[in-house]
């Protein structure tokens, strides 16, 4: 009886993750298939991550947050006194303890844009850096004074970083855009280079625990005949 159930359980089961997890997957499937550049980025890079704080502040603040994030934590993390995260990223309008919040006005993204300009703190990892990157790099010019995105079409987002690709080197315009990718994946996730760093001693220490493990296992059943 008890096998008859499970068996029934078993095959209910299978049906309903065939049922749901399929057409998911039929969906994406169907989806855009965005061509995106890499962001050939790394987080590590503490001078591109000072970089790129800065530039962020220069060209998105003006209407983005990354609200989850306080200049005292950019600071500790990125080598900063608390007078320099200020200083750079502000120019001493915020206090070290503030979050890292826009500077425009509520309502008037709204009125200007014609939506609210969402928080970044996490968009690296929804969306992906890579997709940061292309999204950044992604305007083109469809008419005089008119711009579009190859990422995502029909965007309200102004093409930002216009003048700095007018006025940079591709060398620079390059380091600028991924700086500020690099920063937007720092922000996203704070603890990523602490936790790879811990991860490989997890995992060192699992596969020592594993030999010892198996090496006291030899000796339980060393006497025992099997």
């Amino acid at each position: 009886m008890l096998t008859k159930l499970l068996n029934s359980f078993s095959k209910r089961l299978i049906w309903l993750i065939t049922g749901t997890v399929l057409p998911m997957s039929f969906a994406f499937a169907a989806g855009p298939n965005l061509q995106l550049e890499s962001a050939n980025n790394n987080v590590r890079d503490v001078e591109s991550l000072q970089r790129g704080a800065v530039h962020f502040a220069n060209y998105c603040m003006a209407c983005h947050s990354t609200k989850y994030m306080r200049y005292i934590r950019i600071a500790r993390d990125l080598g900063w006194q608390d007078e320099e995260v200020i200083d750079k990223m502000t120019y001493g309008l915020a206090l070290p303890v503030d979050d890292v919040i826009t500077r425009i006005q509520e309502g008037v993204s709204q009125q200007v844009f014609g939506t609210e300009a969402p928080d970044l703190s996490l968009m690296a990892r929804l969306k992906g850096t890579d997709y940061v990157y292309s999204f950044i790099r992604g305007y083109f010019e469809e008419e005089e004074g008119k711009w579009n995105n190859h990422v995502l079409a029909g965007t309200s987002m102004p093409n930002v970083l216009e003048g700095v690709k007018r006025h940079s080197t591709t060398e620079e315009y390059d380091q600028t855009t991924r700086d500020i990718a690099n920063f937007l994946e720092y922000v996203a996730e704070p603890y990523k280079v602490k936790r790879w760093d811990l991860g490989w001693k997890v995992i060192l220490f699992l596969l020592l625990l594993l030999i010892l493990t198996y090496l006291l296992k030899k000796e339980y059943w060393r006497d025992i005949k099997h």
